[in-house]
């Protein structure tokens, strides 16, 4: 998601000349309190999603015209993955659920594990 200025600029005092390569620091913004509040940002919400966010809160995909040409037919199989899988099973947490809970930091942050039980709903 790096891009090069093909201006100088002035952005809030801070001079940025042509020909700069500029990296955001997408953990700062995938964790600030003010994008992502009034929750604290490292506790796991889903709920937090239902609240309309700035398009850029989540760099996932990048933006502007080298974002992923893919994006939305990414977003459409994962949701079309995502009903099929609730139509045929119940998700319920795991015995170990907590357990696999524990945050690890690579590239991103996730869980070790996500320990849950597939209910069959048509059994």
């Amino acid at each position: 998601i790096t891009r090069e200025c093909n201006t100088s600029v002035n952005i809030c005092g801070h001079q940025i000349d042509k020909g700069c390569v500029i990296l955001p620091d997408v953990y700062s913004v995938h964790y600030n309190a003010d994008l992502w509040g009034p929750q604290d940002p490292n506790i796991f919400d889903p709920e937090r999603h239902s609240v309309k966010r700035h398009p850029l809160a989540y760099l996932a995909f990048g933006m502007g015209p080298r974002n992923c040409v893919g994006m939305r037919f990414a977003l459409m199989e994962l949701k079309m993955c995502l009903v099929h899988l609730l139509r045929l099973y119940t998700i319920k947490p795991g015995a170990r659920f907590q357990e696999g809970m524990t945050l690890t930091e690579k590239f991103v942050i996730t869980p070790e594990a996500v320990n849950i039980r597939l209910e069959n709903r048509h059994a």
